[in-house]
């Protein structure tokens, strides 16, 4: 090779690993997967460009012996099997740090990743409308995206970005996303002014709104080259490991996105947060935060996902890696999805926690703040979200209302789901409340009234149902005059006749629509009931002989 071939191979080696760093941006970090997969190809690119390769003259000579030919071939392998062989023993290394740093030689590491409380539901704020998200980010994406299309100087131009991050602001729940640059052609068109707002979506009323700002954002994720957020914050903290950025605002409305720094127990198990970096999109500054000095308006530092793992990893090593295995004592877990509460000015998250060997039911409750970390357990039995919203479903079965993820509210220290009912355009048509404890307790009402007016009906439904019940009930037999069914409010109400005068409404569900739906005049009927105002409503029925 001559030294013009050379000097050409260094600098296109050179230029290739420059280029592929700033197009790839690992962190420069023992941790990073990403900065082991970058120095492998750039490795292994200087070897095929530099390797000796194996002369195809220099073969051994037919007198020689055996050992002297097997000496004369180490070390003098061709660039491309140096190549796989680097490969091979990189994954091997990689697959035996996974192992020595797996649950089955740390498990009591893994279950201590997450600290967490047993408290009360009482701890749960009671009811409040303006904190209670009863819209979903499905539904939120839409109203979202008609605010949009409102925008004829902006919708040709910008696209929404699909971030709606939960936030709490102002005392209410909302989500929140950014206008995103709708392709590379038109970052070039529009980088000068930059992004010129976002859009609020208010989760309780479902108000939604583009807030304009007085100075656009650059530094964003769908920006280009050296304004692109991720690029941005990687050539400002080269060493740090980050995720993905979180757009949120402050008290007064200003934009932010918040990016959670990390590190490692070991190589790269047991991930935990360290901290913070907040940029500011309209002038690229940012400052960086330890655990204990984060601004209280932030409420996302704990990614959902990690929060999930780490609590997963409690549930299942608390008593050793082999119990998660074979007998499963005590073994726990997250039930599927989750959702969010607003509690203490911050967002936590919830989710049910059901044990392995168990069906669709929950044995309490799990809350995580996305702001501090601190992790709270509510033992109390029910059934699982998912179950859920079958029953809700099912309560209103001739409409085909698909039910969204439940939101835990406490009525009166009773942990109960409220849900909204969508049809097949994805419009919420009705609400429904179900009783944690006692999924088949279902209530409903149509979603045309306002939406704070319409759950204050549900609630007191609800209440009128469980809490009268309790106090003022009493126990007779009635013999059938006459009954009647009327739908109100998306609920079947039967009202019965007695033979003495007496007139009963009971609301049909799954669990009574045996015994209420069928009735003939002089049938007999034990019943409990209690007074709500001059109506006698029936709490349980049943037929007599």
């Amino acid at each position: 090779m001559t030294i013009k071939q050379k000097v050409t191979r260094i600098c296109l080696f050179v230029i290739g690993a420059v280029l592929l760093f700033y197009a790839y941006y690992p962190a420069v970090n023992f941790h990073s997967l990403g900065f082991w997969i970058y120095a492998m190809v750039v490795v292994s690119a200087g070897i095929l460009l530099f390797g000796k390769e194996k002369n195809p003259t220099d073969v051994v000579s037919v007198h020689a012996s055996k050992q002297s030919k097997r000496r004369r071939d180490i070390g003098n392998h061709t660039p491309l099997r140096k190549v796989e062989i680097m490969v091979f023993a990189c994954v091997c290394f990689w697959g035996i740090l996974m192992l020595v740093e797996s649950p089955l030689f740390r498990s009591g590491i893994y279950a201590q990743r997450i600290e967490v409380m047993d408290v009360e539901f009482s701890s749960i704020p009671a009811y409040s409308f303006n904190r209670t998200a009863i819209i979903d980010r499905d539904s939120a994406e839409q109203l979202g995206d008609k605010v949009m299309g409102e925008m004829s100087d902006l919708v040709s131009q910008f696209d929404v970005s699909q971030e709606y991050a939960q936030i709490s602001y102002q005392e209410g729940t909302y989500r929140v996303t950014p206008l995103a640059y709708d392709g590379i052609i038109k970052y070039f068109r529009n980088r000068k002014a930059g992004i010129p707002g976002y859009i609020l979506v208010n989760t309780t009323t479902g108000s939604a709104k583009l807030v304009r700002l007085e100075e656009r954002m650059r530094y964003v994720p769908s920006a280009w080259f050296n304004e692109n957020l991720y690029r941005h914050l990687r050539f400002s903290y080269p060493t740090v490991l980050f995720g993905n950025p979180t757009f949120e605002i402050d008290d007064e409305g200003k934009p932010w996105y918040v990016c959670t720094t990390y590190t490692y127990t070991g190589f790269r198990s047991l991930k935990r947060v360290t901290g913070l970096i907040l940029v500011d999109p309209v002038d690229g500054s940012s400052t960086r935060y330890g655990l204990d000095d984060i601004p209280s308006w932030v409420d996302r530092v704990f990614p959902e996902d990690l929060v999930e793992t780490e609590l997963n990893d409690y549930g299942r090593y608390q008593k050793g890696f082999f119990n998660s295995i074979f007998s499963q004592e005590g073994v726990i877990q997250t039930s599927e999805g989750y959702n969010y509460i607003s509690k203490d000015g911050d967002i936590w998250l919830y989710t049910g926690m059901t044990s392995v060997v168990s069906d669709d039911s929950n044995i309490g409750f799990m809350l995580v703040d996305l702001r501090t970390h601190e992790a709270q357990f509510i033992a109390t039995s029910g059934a699982d979200e998912y179950s859920v919203m079958a029953s809700a479903e099912g309560e209103v079965l001739n409409y085909g209302y698909a039910a969204t993820f439940p939101v835990l509210v406490n009525i009166q220290n009773r942990p109960v789901y409220i849900l909204s009912l969508k049809d097949s355009a994805g419009l919420v048509k009705m609400y429904a409340m179900v009783d944690a404890r006692d999924y088949q307790q279902v209530y409903t009402i149509k979603a045309d009234k306002n939406s704070e007016t319409a759950l204050n009906a549900l609630i007191a439904s609800f209440l009128g149902t469980n809490s009268a019940a309790a106090d003022r009930t009493d126990s007779t037999t009635i013999t059938v005059a006459n009954w009647k069914s009327a739908v109100i409010d998306g609920n079947t109400i039967v009202y019965l006749e007695a033979e003495d005068g007496d007139v009963y409404r009971v609301q049909l569900t799954q669990e009574n629509a045996a015994t209420f739906l069928f009735l003939s005049p002089g049938d007999v009927i034990d019943v409990d009931w209690y007074a709500d105002g001059n109506e006698k409503v029936i709490v349980k029925g049943e037929i007599n002989g």
